[in-house]
């Protein structure tokens, strides 16, 4: 490993020991489809281009007509927790804004829309929309890939959009879509296809599983569904993961699904269907993948005694998706697990270093490490930093030296004193020619002054002789003390107890 680093002294306050590293990569070059929703604000019917797609979206919402497109970093603002009826009072909010931690992400993110995309009250707690259907055609050079003996896998976004009535985005590809307000019971046209869902039947729509269809029906391990109430093929605890809805950022967690299809590969020459859902704090690897469904062995069909898909996979030309009141983004297929996770396995290792506590006006020079994979086709490596807020508006000035290095010096001032830390994110991208970048990112707490900086480390032990409380013993504390001498603070007389 050819390593990058740098080491400067910084601060004269203690920086916080825990570093937060964000390793985001773009998808490697042998990723089949990559569909980020990178398209303008308004709805999705009408748009394409995507990486490994053909054509355009067809999308329906039974109650909007169609699904909307939000942009990265953009929150929908969807009130799931207020008044019904008037005066409408929104008490929380749904706060997925198109970011995940461990995942890279572009473009926007598509589903239920907003209050403001409606024309709704923005503090109304309301049935905003509701049974989703969408599907585009996949370019023939990909479902060329789906040969007996390979391996396809797939990864998608999955977030819940509101708070009742809700329904896993149930992801296929396959040879049809779903009729509109089907709720990913059915495919059109006794449509075949594979993939996870949330129901039917209804006691799984909060849940994430494999699933298939024949002959337009659903099937799960129990067999085929025969109606969105037929418990009796509810599938398993050990068959099925959680659709989370919240996290410690509120509602609307991010949920990574990740499906690992093996074309003809079990021992009757049935296909193998394997689904796992992965947290934005949690490890992304294929060693995770498999350690969930070896706790969970019902989360692959090579473990069903029965009832195991067995279709042909050359008709397949269509991703579809269905299911009730959500969100969707991030959309990948590829060959291997690094392809589905959009990991470039030449990209570099990119660590932007510890977080920090600074105060205002003082500078911080951040130490990145770049860890270069040897033979890597990342050559001629740029580096930008960047921060938000990027100090454009008036209470904040942020100047970026070195900003075109590995390691960059940056001095943060706040034009007024707030009492508490300012934090701002510093991020550093690192680029090859031809290549999205590779980013990670450091957090600094910016206080008004040193002492603030120092209490903000939680360590600080004030000098007793220290009467104004800001870590300097010195003569205007004895005028603070003067001021107290002749106070007076005797009992008068006998009082009651308390």
């Amino acid at each position: 490993m050819n390593t990058r680093k740098r080491n400067k002294t910084v601060l004269t306050l203690a920086a916080v020991a825990m570093a937060i590293v964000v390793l985001a990569t773009a998808p490697a070059r042998a990723a089949l489809v990559y569909e980020p929703f990178a398209y303008p604000d308004g709805w999705l019917t009408g748009q394409g281009g995507a990486l490994g797609t053909i054509g355009t979206w067809t999308a329906n919402d039974d109650i909007n007509g169609d699904w909307r497109i939000h942009q990265e970093g953009d929150s929908a603002d969807i009130v799931i927790a207020g008044n019904t009826t008037e005066p409408y009072v929104a008490t929380e909010r749904n706060v997925f804004d198109g970011t995940v931690a461990n995942l890279k992400t572009t473009g926007g993110y598509v589903g239920l829309p907003g209050p403001a995309d409606t024309g709704a009250d923005p503090e109304w707690d309301h049935q905003i929309g509701r049974y989703l259907d969408g599907s585009i055609a996949l370019d023939p050079s990909v479902t060329a890939t789906f040969q007996s003996g390979t391996t396809t896998w797939i990864s998608y976004l999955a977030v819940r959009a509101w708070d009742r009535n809700v329904e896993t985005p149930n992801l296929t590809i396959g040879t049809d879509p779903s009729p509109n307000n089907s709720r990913g019971a059915s495919l059109t046209n006794s449509g075949s296809g594979l993939g996870t869902g949330g129901g039917p039947p209804r006691n799984n729509r909060g849940h994430i599983y494999p699933m298939y269809f024949d002959g337009g029906n659903a099937y799960t391990l129990l067999g085929q569904v025969a109606s969105w109430t037929d418990d009796a093929k509810t599938a398993p605890a050990d068959g099925r993961m959680d659709w989370v809805a919240r996290d410690d950022d509120g509602f609307g967690a991010a949920n990574i699904v990740v499906v690992k299809i093996q074309w003809d590969a079990d021992a009757g020459g049935e296909d193998i269907i394997s689904v796992a859902r992965f947290l934005e704090d949690e490890t992304l690897s294929e060693a995770a993948f498999d350690a969930l469904i070896a706790a969970q062995p019902n989360l692959s069909s090579a473990n069903w005694a029965a009832n195991k898909p067995n279709l042909d996979q050359s008709q397949f030309d269509l991703i579809n998706i269905a299911g009730i009141k959500f969100f969707v983004d991030e959309i990948r297929l590829g060959t291997s697990f690094l392809d589905a996770m959009g990991i470039d396995p030449n990209a570099p290792d990119v660590d932007a270093g510890s977080n920090w506590i600074t105060w205002s006006g003082e500078s911080v020079a951040i130490d990145a490490t770049i860890t270069e994979v040897p033979g890597s086709d990342w050559t001629d490596l740029t580096y930008t930093w960047t921060a938000n807020p990027d100090g454009s508006g008036p209470d904040l000035d942020v100047a970026i030296t070195g900003a075109d290095t590995v390691d960059a010096t940056v001095e943060i001032t706040k034009t007024a004193p707030t009492g508490d830390a300012t934090i701002v994110t510093l991020t550093l991208s690192v680029g090859s020619a031809g290549k999205e970048p590779v980013t990670s990112a450091v957090t600094i707490d910016v206080y008004d002054d040193s002492c603030k900086a120092a209490e903000g480390t939680g360590t600080l032990v004030l000098d007793p002789g220290d009467f104004d409380g800001n870590c300097i013993t010195n003569l205007k504390d004895q005028a603070v003390m003067a001021a107290k001498w002749l106070d007076d603070y005797t009992s008068t007389g006998p009082v009651p107890k308390l």
